[in-house]
């Protein structure tokens, strides 16, 4: 039985992340909680059956304290290295909410220190695991519509979440957010194009601002990124529509194209071989889970099995690269090569 802590209490871990390792009871056991706020510990302890000499306001002193075999760690994103490198030398493996850090010198630590106390490390791109996720990536696979060349990925919402506990605004401040909607949601959109397309970038052009809101970061991102294979993303991510958005999610293939959510089928396909619409199989999930429960679980099989992570932070490190130089292009006006590990 793999006993697990989480470093950081708010929505996501109430949403997901206790949740998800709760129902995990055959192989994990949530032994320890911290976070800065006690009314968030006592009440994700009363949630998940955490006794009260187990939850810790000062994450430094829960390492210290628990012997851990893994550690959630569910906080800002400028947290994340310092309690990722802390956590793997006290013994424990590390599965990291997204994004994986906010520098790239800060996800070269966490390997370093991974490889020096061989523990693993997972970054949460729970969306690669989501129903939707997979069975569109079954029929990538299968060539259903031939080569990918474009896909296009718009998100814009009227605000961002706003946190539960002592900083509710963190997501909006520069230092601890490490940028805005880019960093926090557009996250998601770039690795999940990255799968789709199977080649990763190259070089990145992006316009970026703020509009609307009255925060530090931007509220509004357009990204063009350009991959190895010559095929294109085009995203957009921001809190600037007042009224909200419209979401736009397409993949366009030489051979047919997939849409995402139209009415009530949540994967669309459409077939030059055909000249039809048709609507692939999905498995059913939770409407809350996004692919979350199957990452865990397989990190969790990681650990027992000494297997491969499901995401690793290689791949963390590409996709934090992509976002850093789309923040560089929106300062420059230029298009900005991505960094490799």
């Amino acid at each position: 039985m793999l006993r697990a802590g989480i470093i950081g209490c708010g929505g996501i871990t109430e949403r997901r992340h206790g949740p998800v390792l709760a129902s995990l009871n055959d192989c994990v056991t949530v032994a320890a909680l911290a976070d800065l706020a006690p009314e968030r510990l006592e009440l994700m302890g009363g949630k998940l059956g955490v006794a009260s000499e187990h939850l810790y306001t000062d994450w430094e002193q829960l390492l210290a304290q628990e012997e851990l075999d893994l550690v959630h760690i569910c906080t800002p994103h400028h947290l994340h290295e310092p309690q990722a490198i802390a956590a793997m030398e006290a013994g424990a493996h590390v599965f990291l909410e997204k994004p994986i850090a906010t520098r790239l010198e800060e996800v070269d630590r966490m390997i370093a220190a991974s490889e020096r106390t061989g523990r693993k490390i997972t970054v949460g791109h729970n969306q690669l695991f989501s129903a939707v996720h997979r069975a569109t990536m079954e029929q990538i696979r299968a060539g259903a519509i031939g080569t990918v060349f474009l896909v296009r990925s718009e998100g814009l919402g009227r605000s961002h979440v706003v946190g539960r506990g002592v900083s509710q605004q963190w997501r909006t401040q520069a230092k601890a957010g490490g940028g805005g909607p880019l960093i926090d949601n557009g996250y998601h959109q770039v690795y999940t194009a990255l799968n789709y397309i199977g080649s990763p970038a190259v070089r990145v052009y992006a316009r970026i601002g703020r509009y609307v809101q009255d925060i530090e970061v931007e509220d509004t991102a357009l990204v063009l990124i350009e991959h190895a294979n010559g095929s294109t993303t085009s995203l957009q991510a921001g809190w600037s529509a007042l009224a909200g958005g419209t979401s736009v999610n397409e993949i366009l293939g030489t051979e047919g194209q997939i849409r995402f959510g139209e009415g009530e089928e949540p994967v669309s396909m459409w077939r030059k071989k055909t000249g039809e619409w048709t609507h692939p199989p999905v498995d059913a999930e939770g409407p809350d889970e996004l692919g979350l429960p199957v990452a865990v679980r397989r990190f969790v099989e990681a650990i027992e099995n000494d297997g491969e992570v499901p995401v690793s932070a290689a791949e963390g490190h590409h996709v934090l690269a992509i976002v850093l130089a789309a923040y560089q292009s929106g300062r420059s006006g230029e298009s900005v090569e991505v960094d490799t590990l």
